[in-house]
């Protein structure tokens, strides 16, 4: 699941892959990182929940511009 997200992330051109970890047990899911706005936010959590079986996104994600 991790991988399937990281993927996703690195396929969006509005993400920066490289500043987000993605950590998966079970079906819930924890993003770490930072990103520069929230829409950029906003997309990561899409990509995590788009993911098969993901029932729980837990988001740590901080919003440095």
């Amino acid at each position: 699941m991790e991988k399937k997200i990281g993927d996703a992330l690195k396929r969006n051109a509005e993400v920066d892959a490289r500043r987000i970890c993605v950590s998966a047990a079970a079906s819930t899911v924890h993003l770490y990182g930072s990103v520069h706005s929230w829409f950029e936010r906003e997309e990561v959590e899409r990509a995590a929940w788009a993911a098969p079986g993901v029932s729980e996104v837990v988001d740590h994600i901080a919003v440095v511009p």
